[in-house]
């Protein structure tokens, strides 16, 4: 017997796409974070899954972040993905009206910090409000924390497996 996973990408059909969330054998979390700045930009599908998840009745959001954060954790052998006290947290605080129509399509955006060249962004202006890494503010009101990028704010997780 083989062991192995097949990954689905941008699932357009609703009916498909609702029946892949709601198994349990499905991880919900597919992001490349933005490490393809140039052919592709699927760092926000948290976002995406967390609108279709609301918009189509899919499941309770709870259960969808549920199975984004914790349930993703517990697969790769990760202590994260809950808060608890004395935990380290890590939290992206969402506005869910902006949600609603503050997600992009991918745009051509020709960025500074890398010589000028092109990469594929998605936007979502005033979609996150606040963002968290080991307790610590790091974006907030649509601005980085002043030493973000020079200060270390998270740290490495090692699978426990």
């Amino acid at each position: 017997m083989t062991s192995g996973w097949r990954t689905t990408i941008s699932n357009h059909r609703p009916a498909i796409l609702r029946r892949l969330a709601r198994s349990p054998g499905i991880q919900l979390g597919f992001s490349d974070a933005g490490a393809h700045v140039r052919n592709m930009a699927f760092y926000s599908f948290p976002l995406r899954m967390l609108r279709f998840v609301r918009d189509h009745q899919v499941m309770p959001i709870e259960k969808a972040v549920q199975k984004m954060t914790r349930q993703t954790a517990e697969w790769l052998g990760l202590d994260a993905g809950s808060l608890a006290p004395g935990a380290w947290a890590d939290v992206a605080v969402i506005d869910p009206e902006k949600l609603k129509t503050g997600l992009s399509d991918p745009i051509e955006q020709y960025d500074p910090r890398l010589g000028g060249a092109m990469r594929m962004v998605k936007r979502s202006d005033g979609v996150v409000r606040q963002v968290l890494v080991g307790g610590r503010v790091a974006f907030e009101d649509g601005q980085f924390a002043d030493d973000f990028g020079r200060q270390r704010y998270g740290r490495l997780l090692r699978s426990a497996r």
